[in-house]
Order: structure tokens, then sequence, then C-alpha cells
């Protein structure tokens, strides 16, 4: 058999044993032999190796009343960490943890327009570092979620603040030395969901904020279209000679469904100058009758938007991730109703188990992944086991 072969054998039966590793644990050799179909001689050189590195654990004998008791392998999480950041309109969210998704501690920074994203960013990185370098644990991966379009980890067009270089993945790669992963966030979402919701390979994540993006999964891959703008959701045409939107169209969706949209209506309608988010759900929760109005707005747009996603992927999933969802708790149950009305495709719609971390979680999982070189990470944090 020619090396390069047996090296491509060698590499990808070392990527199966530490995957399973890392999202089964503990396990045990002969576990191991089983599962993957890999002779006991092939598991334990490569587990050999990987103890060698450090990044698996031998943590003790199982519990069996029969023969010699099997020693459990683990993988060593607190090998180093992963930093995540999400450039949003009007902040920075930026986020630590082990290599599992774990361990998680999320920051906010301001971001204005007038910002120069590169030093911003630079300065978030350098304190991260600085902590990290003060509790032992290097961080091995570094990803950037950018509200716009990017393709092969350029930035082509951020439509909610000024574009920033293109090459800002590079220049950041360039001054720390670590790898630098740049994604649209709607994309880090889609992953950082799919990877809690771990099986499910053919998903749509849909997030509703000042606009309305979306990441398509597609038999466990992201799909992003041939040059990267795959998944503008909400800049497909709900009213044709609409409102004008800054894309150049009109009548796109995000300016009738987005969170932006539906709270300047509110206000327009309650003859208010602005409404926060929260105010309108107070509002709602008391139940305003105009509140109860846009929030039937809300459904039926999402309806006709989901309907539309529904008969082009016919996938299984939908994740639906705004605060009206995530904060009213028969929102998605009544976008159910609607559709059922009008198609009978069977197709589960779930608000966001990870919410405003989606993309976060997608980014460490990008990370994670490319540094142990393994396809698929398990993640099970949610917002609740955040340290702020």
């Amino acid at each position: 058999m020619p090396i390069a072969n047996q090296e491509m054998i060698r590499d990808n039966n070392r990527r199966l044993v530490l995957e399973y590793i890392v999202n089964n644990p503990p396990v045990s050799r002969a576990e191991l032999s089983k599962h993957l179909k890999l002779t006991k001689a092939t598991i334990s050189a490569i587990v050999q190796d990987l103890i060698q590195q450090n990044l698996i654990l031998e943590i003790g004998s199982a519990k069996t009343s029969l023969g010699r008791k099997p020693i459990l392998l683990e993988f060593n999480q607190q090998y180093g960490g992963s930093l995540a950041i999400d450039v949003r309109p009007r902040q920075i969210l930026a986020l630590i943890s082990d290599l599992k998704g774990e361990n998680c501690r999320v920051k906010e920074y301001p971001f204005h327009p007038e910002d120069r994203l590169f030093p911003l960013l630079t300065a978030i990185i350098e304190e991260h570092l600085k902590e990290q370098e003060e509790s032992k644990r290097k961080i091995l991966g570094i990803s950037v979620g950018i509200y716009g379009v990017v393709q092969n980890n350029r930035i082509i067009f951020t439509p909610y603040y000024p574009l920033p270089d293109p090459e800002l993945g590079s220049l950041l790669e360039e001054r720390f030395r670590i790898p630098v992963i740049v994604e649209n966030e709607a994309n880090l979402s889609v992953l950082g969901e799919s990877a809690f919701h771990y099986g499910c390979r053919n998903m749509i994540h849909i997030n509703v904020h000042d606009g309305i993006g979306m990441g398509i999964l597609i038999d466990g891959h992201l799909y992003k279209g041939k040059d990267g703008y795959a998944g503008e959701f909400g800049h497909t045409i709900l009213f044709p000679d609409g409102k004008l939107c800054p894309c150049g169209n009109r009548g796109c969706f995000e300016l009738y469904a987005s969170e932006k949209a539906i709270l300047e209506e509110y206000a327009s309608r309650t003859g208010k100058e602005t409404v926060t988010i929260d105010e309108f759900l107070s509002d709602y929760n008391q139940k305003a009758p105009e509140a109860y109005n846009m929030m039937e707005l809300f459904i039926k747009y999402m309806s006709i938007g989901i309907n539309n996603l529904i008969n082009t992927f016919n996938t299984d999933l939908i994740v639906l991730n705004s605060s009206f969802s995530n904060y009213i708790p028969d929102i998605n149950s009544r976008i159910v109703e609607y559709l059922a009305k009008h198609q009978n495709r069977d197709c589960r719609i779930i608000s966001s188990r990870l919410q405003d971390i989606s993309g976060l979680m997608g980014g460490i999982r990008l990370s994670c992944e490319h540094f142990l070189d393994i396809r698929h990470l398990k993640i099970r944090t949610s917002p609740f086991d955040l340290e702020r």
C-alpha cells in the first residue's frame, strides 16, 4: 500500500478515536474497538499516542464483576481554551471556554460605528490571552462572528456597521499566531445549535435581531452557496414595491418581521419615539391590545417566510431564535398552527436552546474541531451555565 494511503488511513482512524472519546466519555479501549470496528492493536497504538500528547487521560477502572477491569479514557478538555467573538451592531460579546465548549465565561464590550474593528478586537484578544496565561491555559483557536457576508474567511459585506478590512481574520492570525476563523453569525448559530441537537443533519437556524439571518445545514454540512450569500433570508421579498431596503431592493422580509421592524412599528402605533424589547414584552404580558396585534403580525410574517423555507429545503428542524419566541412561550405553537392551515410538511419548529450565545458556541465548535481535527463536537452548555 502506498505510504500516502497508509498515512490517510492512520489519520482517519486517529480522528475517529479522538472524536468518539471527546463525545462519549468515559470509554474503554475495548468499547472503542467494538464501536469503531478497529483492531485492538490499532486502538492501543492511537490511544497511547493521544495519552503522550496529553489530549486524553486514563481516569481509573470501570466497575465490572467479570474478569479484568477495563481502564476508562476521557478527553482532557482543559488541555487548552477557545475564544469566540461575536461582533454585533452595537456591542461585542467574547466567550472563552475549554475545548469542549464548557466552563464558559462571557464578557460584553461596547461597539460604535466609528470604532475601528481591528484595534478593538486586538485589545479584546490581548485581554483574554493575558487572563489565560495567568491560569496557565493557552488559547488554541479564535473565531469571529460577523453580521454580514463572509466567504473563505474574507469579509465581503456588512450592512449594519462599516465594512472592516476584508482580511481581518488573516491580520489577527498574523498578529497573535493563533488560527482565526471568520464566519457569518447565522452560519455560526446553526453550527452551535446543531452541536447541541447532536444527530440532526438537516437544520435551519433563523436569527431575528436588527435584521434576519439564516444558517443552513444540509446533510451535516454548512451550506453557503456559490459565494457566501446563501441564507440571506432577511432580503427575500415579502412585499414587491414595499419599503426601500439598504440592500437596494424593496419590500425585504426583515423590514417587516425583524425585531427592529416590529419595535419601530409598535412605537409608531403607540405614539412613542422608541420602544425597547423589554418594554414591548412588558406591554405584551400586561395584555396591551396593540402589543398583541404586533405579535399577530410577527406570527403571520414569520409563518409566510417559514412556509417558503419548508417548501424549498424540506428540512428536519427549524430553530427560531428571537426575543419574541424565546420569551413568549406560545409563539412557536401559534406559528405551527398558522402553517398547518397552509401546508402539511412534517417539520419541527422550536425556540433556540442557546439563544444569544448560539453564534458564540458555533465559533467555539469550529475552533475546537479545527484544532482537534475532528468532524463533530457535541456541546451541552446552555445560556444558564455562563459566568458573566
